[in-house]
């Protein structure tokens, strides 16, 4: 005869159980994922606003120095006092709209006295009829140092567009340590203002 012997069983249960509930569900995870985003949105758009207003000031800042640049014959015509700014920069303002060219110096003996002659051009680049100013002469050393200056009225109508005239003027006994010329616009201070070599 045939005896059954219970055997416990090893194989492991089919279900599993969980009675510990998770510590989180879907629900959270997105929350936490949206609230994430929406900080990150946020501290992108204090970062980008703050760098928009640094770069504001810096364009307002440097908004002067940039149009003073550009437009120097705009801004000496406003406010003539700037052209003493330009010029201790080393830049020289054409308000004028005209051009000085073409010059030529001899040195000749008249009369027994040694004369220097210049002569030169002034022409008219622009569209516009333009008034000519005194001419404004200097004689400086070989370092620069102005040793006589005058002042020309060229006397002359009003250069139309693209129009040129020429000038003409003479020194007698120029200074011998004179080496290098300029030429230059004079400045109303300077008119009639011929100091003696």
């Amino acid at each position: 005869m045939l005896e059954v012997v219970d055997v416990p069983s090893r194989a492991v249960a089919r279900v599993i159980d969980h009675r510990d509930e998770p510590s989180f569900d879907v629900q959270h995870l997105v929350e936490a994922a949206r609230t994430a985003q929406e900080e990150f949105a946020a501290k992108r758009k204090a970062r980008v606003k703050r760098i928009t207003g640094w770069v504001s000031l810096g364009v307002f800042a440097l908004a002067p120095f940039a149009a003073a640049a550009m437009m120097p014959e705009t801004i000496v015509s406003a406010a003539p006092i700037a052209i003493k700014a330009y010029e201790k920069l080393g830049y020289e303002v054409n308000i004028y709209g005209l051009d000085i060219r073409h010059i030529e110096q001899e040195h000749k003996i008249i009369n027994g006295a040694r004369v220097l002659m210049i002569k030169g051009e002034i022409s008219n680049p622009t569209t516009d009829i333009r008034k000519i100013p005194w001419l404004r002469f200097g004689l400086k050393d070989d370092n620069s140092k102005e040793l006589y200056s005058w002042t020309l009225d060229t006397s002359s109508r009003p250069l139309r567009p693209g129009e040129t005239t020429s000038f003409v003027t003479r020194v007698a006994a120029a200074p011998e340590l004179a080496k290098n010329l300029e030429i230059r616009f004079a400045h109303p201070a300077e008119i009639s203002s011929n100091p003696k070599p």
